[in-house]
């Protein structure tokens, strides 16, 4: 087998990158490079047949991977994507049953009266990146089963705003990760809070709502979740609705940056709403890579990674892999027409935006289906429902920030 290639990684390199891996590569030119900053060394990969092998739990392992600048804003402590083997699975399971069917169209019969009513009320110029915000907010603690009316306008405000901030704080400057980290803990007080008192005041009947889901939640051995454990289970159902704020944001982009792809959907959009949506998710940058310590030693494009080697494989890199994606720097509303639904429902590793393999027993975004579900409400809105004027703004979408998306938020105006 070939030896690894190694790449030093410079101070000033060590930012919010989406195309850093892949520059890395270019340096050494393989497919596997190993990264080596200070006294730290990392194994980056990328692919369908990588993300095969790294969402194999024979493969890989979670624990311990995740750096703490991520735990102690974007993840949390404890939570289902630091789990592996039996305990991830039983506590995956509480995610996916949440997934059902009925509970999926309820939420998208409670997001679709709420985006109308958002867009309905606005007049003149405002940002769809802000919007989104509010309304998904207002969506998922409704889906949830949280009750917010003890609460005023400004504080739902300040709490759907902290989900924002726990996401883009993870790799930003010292600044932003202090307050990400002050935002989580009040999150997670408010989340607490809410445990404690949906165990003290269980509704029958409730069990397959988010809330009342994770209050009543146990470990292998049949005992309640602890409290702290439970918000952070909580809180992720919700801060991810909320970073499909990004995803909105990316639409907007798509759509009115590009007045071609609105008409080209505008004038096919059933047959092409959904394969619009998949396109969407694999063009545009999203979440950049996922860590993992080998728990073996894999081969993969023809390189040894030895045991307890941490690996990141790089999500953006294999959403635009030309060895198996046709012209992956075109934006292809149709690319997905066959098989959009393949990809969210079935087992997945070339297109991967929210993680591959099997909903269940991998280690892939079970909220992949409310992002689609979202999408599609807004996509609807946006071409169907509501008419825009288009204000002169950047469009410019950074690729050395995380989370990205034009700064602007789309700006648009209604009548």
């Amino acid at each position: 087998m070939a030896e690894i290639p190694t790449v030093k990684i410079k101070v000033k390199d060590l930012k919010p990158s989406y195309t850093l891996l892949q520059e890395m590569r270019d340096e050494v030119d393989a497919p596997v490079v190993k990264g080596e900053a200070y006294t730290k060394e990392i194994v980056a990969i990328y692919g369908k047949e990588a993300a095969e092998i790294f969402y194999n739990p024979k493969n890989f392992k979670r624990e311990g991977a995740m750096p703490d600048v991520v735990l102690n804003t974007l993840f949390g402590q404890d939570g289902v994507q630091t789990l592996d083997g039996k305990e991830h699975q039983h506590r995956k399971n509480i995610f996916m049953d949440l997934m059902a069917p009925e509970r999926i169209d309820a939420y998208h019969e409670i997001l679709d009266k709420k985006m109308t009513a958002a867009f309905e009320a606005e007049q003149g110029t405002f940002d769809l990146f802000s919007l989104s915000r509010r309304v998904l907010f207002a969506t998922v603690t409704e889906w949830a089963g949280i009750n917010m009316d003890d609460l005023s306008e400004e504080e739902i405000e300040e709490l759907s705003k902290y989900q924002i901030s726990m996401i883009s704080s993870s790799f930003t400057s010292p600044g932003d990760h202090i307050k990400g980290i002050s935002d989580r803990k009040k999150s997670e007080k408010w989340a607490q809070k809410l445990i404690k008192e949906a165990r003290e005041n269980p509704v029958p009947g409730k069990e397959d709502v988010a809330l009342y889901a994770f209050a009543e939640a146990t470990d292998l051995e049949g005992e309640l979740l602890p409290v702290e454990v439970a918000a952070v289970e909580l809180l992720n159902i919700i801060r991810p609705t909320l970073a499909l704020t990004v995803w909105a944001a990316l639409m907007g982009h798509a759509l009115f940056s590009r007045e071609d792809i609105y008409n080209e959907l505008k004038g096919d959009f059933d047959r092409l709403q959904d394969s619009f949506i998949q396109e969407l998710r694999r063009y545009y940058p999203f979440f950049p890579m996922l860590p993992a310590i080998s728990l073996r030693e894999v081969e993969v494009d023809g390189y040894t990674i030895p045991e307890d080697s941490w690996v990141v494989l790089d999500i953006y890199g294999t959403d635009h892999d030309p060895r198996h994606i046709e012209n992956p720097e075109t934006f292809k509303v149709d690319r997905y027409v066959e098989n959009a639904e393949n990809i969210s429902y079935e087992e997945e590793y070339t297109m991967i935006a929210q993680g591959g393999g099997d909903f269940r027993s991998m280690h892939r975004c079970a909220g992949e289906w409310i992002t689609l579900h979202t999408l599609r409400v807004l996509s609807d809105h946006l071409v169907n429902k509501f008419d825009f004027t288009i204000p002169d703004q950047d469009f410019e979408i950074p690729l050395d920030q995380f989370p990205t998306y034009p700064q602007a938020g789309i700006l648009l105006f209604k009548d």
